[in-house]
């Protein structure tokens, strides 16, 4: 027997003009009317195909949003997710959208017709088009790598936070006691959590707060950053005896601007690195590299969006990692 609007509208407590602006102009309808819209028809077995109600297609799609995928750490997190898909028996789809808004929309708007598990965000942006974005998704929606701020969704992180206070607290363990940081010009809860360990450590440290700010500092998140920043510290002739980074990319093109620079490392900077990129140099001195559980991570992402599937009202599931530091100098 078929379904009628009349039927999902009584089922979900709105009138049949609602259900039909849901079908043919979605984006006139409130998010959260929207969603209650959907989640009845979820319940009820039914999705909506252009403008036709039908049957749910059993879902075998997982959706991974990602603006680059050329960057080594978020490369490296498909592959976690990518263990877990097969494992699972299902495929891995990615959005590479290059940073457009328009190319992730279209991919989560497919997504959203059927046949997807839910989508998986490694790199969303916190900002008020992409928030309206993901208000709109009635799939199961998990943070990996970076949330946004004040929206209530799943997510699987490393801590930030404590990650940049335990490398600059080894650091000061080793007598460094004039310790930078390089960070990037995109700001983002994670180069806030970043930023904030960092000061925390080097207040408990004995340094003032001024102190601590003045010695972090800006540049893209990318090889060329890394090669700006090496000619910077160059030419000012900074007195730093450790520096902190925080884009394995940004520490390629660091080593690689000093070499070409002066012929190497400043003999007095040690380097620590969080996350080793596979084009980072394994014979430096004076290198200390942190690792994060990237593999692990987009396994657990996947993991923690199958509970949420099979669960949706279960309680929030926010996961924290903490890195490992490689004792082993090379």
């Amino acid at each position: 027997m078929a379904v009628s609007q009349k039927d999902i509208a009584e089922r979900a407590g709105v009138s049949c003009a609602t259900i039909s602006r849901v079908m043919h102009s979605p984006d006139k309808v409130r998010p959260q009317l929207a969603n209650q819209v959907y989640q009845t028809m979820k319940e009820m077995g039914l999705e909506i195909d252009g403008t036709e109600i039908r049957p749910v297609q059993q879902a075998f799609n997982v959706l991974v949003v990602v603006n680059d995928l050329a960057y080594s750490l978020y490369a490296s997190f498909l592959v976690g997710i990518s263990q877990m898909c097969n494992q699972q028996h299902l495929n891995m789809v990615v959005c590479n959208s290059g940073m457009d808004l328009e190319v992730e929309k279209r991919a989560i708007d497919t997504a959203c017709r059927g046949g997807y598990v839910g989508i998986i965000f490694i790199t969303a942006e916190d900002s008020q088009p992409y928030r309206e974005m993901i208000r709109k998704i009635p799939l199961p929606v998990v943070f990996l790598n970076r949330k946004i701020e004040g929206m209530d969704y799943d997510s699987v992180l490393l801590s930030h936070f404590e990650t940049a206070r335990v490398a600059i607290s080894s650091l000061l363990r080793e007598g460094h006691r004039h310790i930078a940081m390089l960070s990037t010009e995109q700001e983002s809860t994670n180069t806030r959590s970043e930023k904030a360990g960092y000061i925390d450590a080097l207040l408990q440290g004995g340094l003032t707060y001024p102190q601590a700010e003045a010695s972090i500092f800006y540049h893209p998140n990318c090889y060329e950053g890394g090669r700006e920043f090496a000619k910077r510290f160059v030419e000012e002739r900074m007195k730093y005896d450790a520096l902190y980074v925080i884009s394995s990319e940004q520490s390629v093109g660091l080593i690689h601007g000093f070499q070409e620079l002066v012929g190497g490392m400043p003999p007095q900077l040690t380097l620590l690195v969080l996350n080793r990129n596979p084009m980072l140099p394994d014979y430096l001195p004076r290198l200390i590299v942190m690792e994060q559980p990237v593999h692990e991570m987009g396994r657990k992402a996947v993991e923690v969006l199958l509970e949420r599937s099979a669960q949706p009202n279960r309680e929030r599931m926010n996961i924290l990692y903490n890195v490992t530091v490689n004792p082993d100098r090379q």
